[in-house]
């Protein structure tokens, strides 16, 4: 008898049997089978600890929720129900687990939607939703759920709530790449804080001017606001949030070509979300310090923290770190020689971004293609690309990339 993995792998193959033809399907095995050539070598224990890390401890823990959820209904009353699914439901979301999280939050508006003097946290868990939708990409349903819960916060005159709300409306503008719509939102966000002493709400908004500025190559005023927002977070202890300033510090380093730096702050970020559990900003250190390796030529390291930010955002569905990572794995293919290969991750990078609306990260896409057919002496294809890239990377006023790309086709003309 078959294991269930068994079965799926023997359904799997019958499956593809029907499309593909005997050539095809030996080069997609060779596809997806490939291991990087780049020799294992010791390493240190705080990167051993790292690759190693078990991120599943933090996830897949469904039935133990199931369970808490039940015994809670039957011994709380309603509003300290209510006021433990939206803690359990903020465990799921710091667990990158989105699947409970939905469900517990579905759960509460299903519970007081009609209670007016509940509306604050109905409010509240639109409002999670919204967050939890938009870290899966899923933009329309994050749209949907942010309105809802700006509509409830404005006729309860809750500017934090209404703040919240435009923060996180200019987050999902600035993955989309529209960085003029976020820095918009941004701005308006800090403008209803403007009566308020919130310094969480504050460090957040100030993280998310750092990241746009430091997208745009403005270097000064984006180390200005990602200190800014770690003294707030650091004023009320938020280790969540300061794990991800450190991680922003270490992409600001990373783009001054600092690697050192870079790395160190990701090793803050990965150190410090291993103790609350925060596998959302785990997944994104090691993606990014596999970006470093690669640029390093350690393809090893490289490959070791790229399958393992995969495994993370795979099971955080963080789709478009999922295209990130691709990228990553196809710059590595294309530095060990491995053209075929690193087109076939580029390309799915590409899909994958194109798909989720993400002109940013197409455009990083798109130059890292038009390098690999250079390589490959494939001068129309290159060109193609990197007029794509420079298309965009021209209408954000991005210089640094700009000047770039100009430079390489220059090179190929």
């Amino acid at each position: 008898m078959k294991t269930t993995d068994e079965n799926g792998k023997v359904f799997l193959e019958k499956t593809l049997k029907n499309f593909f033809d005997k050539k095809d399907l030996a080069e997609l095995s060779k596809l997806l089978s490939v291991e990087s050539s780049a020799k294992p070598y010791p390493l240190d224990s705080n990167t051993k600890k790292q690759i190693e890390f078990d991120s599943r401890q933090f996830l897949n823990n469904k039935s133990q929720i199931d369970l808490l959820i039940t015994f809670a209904e039957l011994k709380l009353d309603k509003y300290k129900f209510i006021e433990f699914l939206l803690h359990l439901g903020q465990f799921s979301i710091t667990a990158g687990d989105a699947t409970p999280a939905v469900y517990i939050h579905e759960k509460v508006i299903k519970e007081i939607k009609e209670e007016k003097e509940l509306q604050n946290l109905v409010a509240s868990a639109e409002f999670s939703l919204g967050e939890i939708f938009s870290r899966q990409a899923d933009w329309n349903e994050s749209f949907k759920h942010i309105k809802s819960a700006y509509s409830i916060f404005k006729k309860l005159n809750d500017l934090k709530g209404c703040a919240n709300c435009e923060n996180l409306m200019g987050t999902i503008y600035g993955d989309l790449g529209n960085l003029k719509k976020a820095k918009e939102h941004f701005e308006r966000s800090l403008e209803i804080l403007e009566s308020l002493r919130d310094n969480s709400l504050t460090g957040k908004i100030a993280v998310n001017l750092g990241i746009i500025y430091n997208i745009l190559g403005d270097f000064e005023n984006a180390l200005s606001y990602y200190r800014r927002a770690l003294l707030n977070f650091e004023k009320i202890k938020d280790l969540k949030r300061i794990a991800e300033v450190r991680h922003n510090l270490g992409m600001l380093y990373t783009k001054k070509n600092q690697f050192k730096n870079a790395t160190q702050e990701f090793d803050r970020c990965i150190s410090i979300s291993m103790q609350t559990g925060y596998m959302p900003s785990i997944g994104l250190a090691y993606l990014s310090k596999a970006f470093i390796y690669t640029i390093q030529n350690d393809f090893y390291l490289a490959d070791a923290f790229a399958n393992k930010a995969l495994e993370i955002c795979h099971d955080t569905n963080d789709k478009l770190s999922v295209a990130d990572i691709y990228k990553t794995k196809g710059i590595i293919q294309r530095k060990l020689g491995k053209h075929q290969l690193a087109e076939s991750y580029l390309l799915t990078s590409l899909r994958l971004n194109k798909e989720l609306h993400n002109e940013l990260n197409e455009a990083e896409t798109s130059m890292e293609l038009g390098t690999l057919y250079q390589e490959m002496r494939n001068i129309d294809e290159s060109k193609s690309y990197f007029m794509a890239a420079l298309k965009y990377y021209k209408k954000i006023k991005a210089k640094i990339e700009v000047n770039s790309i100009e430079q390489s086709i220059q090179q190929i003309s």
